[in-house]
């Protein structure tokens, strides 16, 4: 490319994106907008109390995800996450919690972590229902999505897992 094209070609885009830029802005108000005033704080103590009532609740099985005091890679400081869905048409929002495992061993005589799926009992409480639901699969998953894939009109759950995605 010679020199005269390369410095026509800079000023061309330059006079484009010039203003392109300028109509972006910084998200600054352009005329005298003063901010709207911030309620005052009442020095009373937030009035909610965080407890854990996730072994009250029947939600016991634990999360495994890598080793327990040392991650050698970044997908093992990363959580599978959870999905909420009904899965027996009852009208209550049942859990669906994926498992990872470790990279490195399991300890002798424990069983391998799997996905666990609960059932809503409609008092605050959830049942195992993963044998059943037939959902009882080892392996690192890595995330889960709820949605109709073969279009039955119920929702299907779409697992993507370290190796083949289920």
């Amino acid at each position: 490319m010679k020199r005269r094209e390369f410095f026509r070609s800079v000023f061309s885009a330059g006079a484009l994106l010039l203003p392109a830029a300028q109509t972006l802005g910084q998200g600054m108000a352009s005329r005298g907008v003063l901010p709207a005033p911030r309620p005052k704080f009442s020095g009373r103590p937030w009035p909610v109390i965080l407890a854990d009532v996730a072994p009250r609740a029947g939600l016991t099985a634990p999360v495994i995800y890598g080793e327990e005091f040392r991650k050698k890679y970044i997908f093992e400081a990363n959580g599978p996450g959870i999905a909420f869905y009904d899965y027996d048409g009852d009208g209550w929002l049942d859990i669906f919690v994926p498992s990872g495992t470790m990279l490195g061993n399991l300890p002798p005589g424990e069983p391998g972590p799997t996905n666990r799926l609960y059932h809503n009992n409609r008092d605050g409480s959830f049942t195992d229902v993963t044998e059943k639901a037939g959902l009882l699969r080892m392996g690192w998953c890595y995330g889960v999505c709820i949605g109709d894939y073969d279009n039955d009109g119920h929702d299907d759950l779409f697992l993507t897992y370290y190796g083949k995605n289920v």
